[in-house]
């Protein structure tokens, strides 16, 4: 027994320890004021109906906004017309979406039914971009 008791204390001890802390360097980055007005709230919503799995409705439609990987058609195209009501915003921010589908299939992959999706948000207009910071 007390051999193995040594072996243990000796491995333990000769394994080293792998923690390792890590922190972010501070930089005092002036970063610039951007001269912007939030705007009311706007909504918006668009549906999409499936027959295997092709929206033929939409299937050549261009009306949509560039949301990035994984969002589907219906949040593109409520985006595009969520930021659309307010003519004079630039961006949308604080978005919320809310999707939903009937038929059969899943919201991911809707073989036939109806998904919509609905998008809340504040309007942004940004006025004259970055402005520079008085020193």
């Amino acid at each position: 027994m007390r051999p193995l008791l040594a072996i243990a204390i000796a491995m333990f001890s000769l394994s080293g320890c792998a923690f390792k802390g890590a922190s972010i360097p501070g930089a005092k980055i002036p970063f610039a004021s951007a001269d912007y007005k939030v705007m009311g709230r706007t909504t918006a919503e668009s549906c999409g109906a499936y027959v295997f799995m092709l929206d033929f409705a939409h299937l050549m439609a261009s009306k949509s906004a560039t949301t990035g990987f994984g969002q589907s058609a219906e949040v593109s195209r409520a985006l595009y017309k969520a930021l659309n009501k307010m003519p004079d915003a630039t961006h949308l921010l604080d978005i919320r979406t809310e999707s939903a589908f009937t038929g059969i299939g899943t919201t991911n992959l809707p073989f036939f039914g109806e998904r919509c999706a609905t998008v809340h948000a504040r309007g942004v207009k940004i006025k004259a971009g970055p402005v520079p910071n008085a020193n």
